[in-house]
């Protein structure tokens, strides 16, 4: 499971560093699939869209559900995932301007790679409220 949110940064062939932490939870794949996630990017291990794509594969012999099951399976990309280092696609770098300075955030399943101004706005949002707040809101505690 990916927890927490690092600072990072994109260079300029368009790899981002995972923080070894994260990286150390994607193992020895050497892909993540990566999706426009709304504000941010989203990157799931293969394993993990491996699942979600027998879902979609099931859910796509239903001829009214074929529409929606293409946008998302045509949204995905393959990037290549080495030395805790993940390449986004071209294809994403061309549709999601994403800046030098990003921040990654680990959630749970997958990782939200933010534009850090993107991240800073949102995160702002959430107040000043502690973790334990924020469980007891939804009511965990």
């Amino acid at each position: 499971m990916f927890f927490g949110n690092y600072q990072g940064t994109q260079d300029e062939k368009g790899r981002v560093h995972i923080p070894s932490i994260l990286a150390k939870q994607v193992g020895d794949e050497d892909m993540m699939m990566v999706a426009q996630w709304g504000a941010c990017l989203a990157a799931f291990p293969k394993p993990f869209f491996d699942q979600l794509a027998e879902r979609l594969r099931e859910l796509g012999k239903d001829a009214s559900k074929i529409p929606v099951v293409r946008k998302i399976i045509s949204g995905f990309f393959a990037g290549t995932f080495k030395n805790g280092k993940l390449l986004i696609p071209q294809e994403m770098r061309n549709d999601f301007n994403l800046d030098k300075k990003i921040q990654i955030v680990g959630m749970l399943d997958h990782i939200e790679i933010w534009n850090r101004p993107d991240w800073d706005k949102q995160d702002s949002l959430r107040e000043m409220k502690s973790v334990r707040d924020d469980l007891n809101d939804l009511g965990l505690l």
